[in-house]
């Protein structure tokens, strides 16, 4: 006997739910209960009138169901506006505002209700949307693009909870709002930069045209020693490599990639392994000379390829006519990892640990920490080792983060001492002399980091991010440009930093679009928000800075302005005072 058939269709769902309804029932359950039920008249009205169904709420939520997206957007839009006008009578701690999030997707009936991914990922997409806002799925604008007055902003492809693969999400704009800006256009002041003075390279990831796919790390290794080299080198402005991941396996042109990545220089390559050989050829491009400066093939055995990476450089550096400074020409330095052994180790190792995320971190670490065992007069080992534990504690990957922080400290010291440093370890250790409140030695040793590392955008993002602790605000933020530039894809944590400075040099006006540009990337950066909040009160925009505190916690309701004060490690008391005032001023808890 077989089971009975579940019965599918495909609808638009709609999924809307209350900002800060606890601290609402908290201030004035009974109140808070009237004007629920007020509201969810003006939402179950409209939602027939656009020819939908309510088909779940439970407590302050509400699910509906369409046949048309279009129906959907339409009749959410006019929900919101709708709300908006009878929270007019209400005083500001009582102001009820809905989040809604749409999606368009195949769903499982069962009786009168609705169930699977299409409903779930309205649900995950309603977290997304702002407070009184709209987030759509990548399904749903496919459908009412050019058909709707709103105008649409791409938010990025977000990860979902328990929902596979990401998924495209769109915040509907406010009415009269300009139009979306085409991804990876920067129309803010705020992240607009002028071109370098320094010549300017990108290096596109190498080809490997072995057969055995086990070997394609030996393309990305050499690759990246090369931009390790460069990075160094003070007459070179050098364009971060994991920004140049995108084009790997790709058919591009030089002059597509110039212009994409605002480089005048790009150097390709090709690598091949057979045996105990190697080949390897290489282009350098003059993007606006229109020409090609350095076409070289080399065949070496295996054992000297870290030789052939540094003459590569070194013929790089002569076709652009840099200028070593004094010393500068000791920091190719790859040609010192005599072993074998550390060679592989650390070409697998780079191949992972530009990849910026949990797991080919680990793997890295181990990596270099096999390197260090077979070749501990090399700093390189040291130096990585370093940074990976690093960014397990700055990025949260770990727990705790103290153990994490130990580590990084312990080899980053270690780094600093040999002859060759490369300034890695400089630039970790001055961000933890930083945390462990020493400012003048966290400036000292960040400012020596950026000038073993040039083109290191980590480099100059600590720097800036002890500049701004240390009550330097505006050389913070031409430091964090300057990493910005380097990076081309804007990290995320890059930008919050460069937030924080403008807003503490009162620039309010341009802190607000890079919160806003950190948000879109990440609408779930508590930190993003908090920054907003705080840009928003300084601004006299009271009702937004209300709007975002209350997302903050609805996110996380155990949040406690005496808990971020702790992670806030200003030189000047009084500048962690202020921004504890503006933050509990907005609304947010003690």
């Amino acid at each position: 006997m077989t089971g009975e058939r579940v019965q599918r269709r495909l609808a638009a769902i709609l999924a809307a739910d209350v900002v800060g309804y606890s601290r609402l029932m908290d201030v004035d359950e009974e109140g808070t209960l009237r004007t629920l039920k007020a509201q969810r008249q003006i939402i179950d009205g409209l939602v027939a009138r656009y020819g939908g169904r309510v088909f779940g709420s439970a407590g302050d939520s509400v699910i509906a169901e369409f046949s048309s997206a279009v129906e959907a957007v339409r009749c959410a839009v006019e929900i919101q506006q709708d709300l908006e006008k009878s929270n007019a009578e209400l005083p500001e701690e009582r102001l009820m505002r809905f989040r809604i999030g749409i999606n368009l997707g195949d769903v499982m009936v069962e009786g009168e209700d609705l169930l699977g991914d299409g409903v779930n990922v309205a649900a995950r997409l309603e977290g997304l949307a702002e407070t009184g806002g709209i987030c759509i799925s990548g399904a749903v604008y496919d459908q009412v693009a050019g058909k709707i007055s709103q105008a649409l902003e791409f938010m990025g492809e977000q990860a979902l909870k328990n929902i596979e693969g990401p998924v495209r999400a769109y915040r509907i704009a406010p009415e009269g709002a300009k139009p979306e800006t085409p991804v990876g256009a920067r129309t803010s002041a705020a992240l607009e930069f002028t071109p370098p003075e320094r010549p300017s390279i990108a290096i596109v990831p190498f080809k490997s045209l072995g057969t055995d796919p086990d070997k394609d790390y030996l393309a990305d290794g050499i690759r990246l020693g090369i931009s390790a080299t460069l990075t160094q080198l003070s007459g070179l402005f050098l364009v971060h490599a994991p920004a140049l991941n995108v084009y790997r396996g790709q058919e591009v042109s030089a002059p597509s990639v110039g212009a994409e990545v605002g480089a005048r220089y790009i150097l390709e390559g090709a690598v091949q392994q057979a045996g105990d050989r190697v080949r390897v050829t290489v282009q350098l491009t003059d993007v606006e000379g229109g020409r090609t400066i350095l076409a070289e093939r080399y065949d070496r055995v295996l054992v000297d390829v870290f030789l052939l990476q540094d003459e590569i450089t070194r013929e790089v550096i002569s076709s652009l006519n840099i200028k070593l400074a004094t010393n500068e020409i000791n920091r190719v330095w790859f040609a010192k990892l005599t072993s074998p052994e550390a060679v592989e180790y650390y070409y697998r190792a780079a191949s992972h640990f530009y990849e910026i995320n949990k797991d080919d971190n680990a793997i890295a670490r181990d990596l270099f920490e096999q390197l260090y065992r077979v070749q501990p007069d090399s700093v390189v080992g040291p130096s990585y080792i370093s940074v990976t534990h690093w960014m397990d504690a700055f990025f949260d990957w770990t727990e705790p983060a103290a153990g994490s922080m130990e580590q990084a400290a312990t080899w980053a010291k270690t780094a600093m001492e040999y002859e060759d440093n490369n300034g890695i370890g400089h630039a970790v250790f001055g961000h933890l002399l930083l945390l462990d409140g020493k400012y003048d030695e966290a400036l000292a040793t960040c400012s020596t980091g950026t000038k073993l590392r040039s083109s290191c955008p980590l480099a100059h993002g600590l720097l800036g991010l002890v500049l701004n602790y240390c009550g330097e605000s505006k050389s913070a933020v031409k430091s964090v440009k300057e990493a910005l530039q380097l990076e081309k894809d804007y990290p995320v944590w890059l930008i919050d930093i460069l937030a924080v400075a403008y807003r503490d040099c009162g620039d309010v006006a341009l802190s607000i679009p890079a919160a806003k540009e950190s948000l879109r990337l990440n609408p779930q950066s508590t930190e993003a928000k908090l920054i907003l909040c705080s840009d928003y009160k300084l601004a006299d925009d009271h009702d937004r800075a209300r709007r975002v505190a209350d997302e903050i916690i609805a996110g996380n309701p155990a949040f406690r302005l005496s808990d971020y004060a702790k992670s806030q490690p200003y030189k000047n008391p009084a500048a962690l005072d202020r921004l504890m005032d503006v933050l509990r001023e907005a609304g947010l808890p003690e």
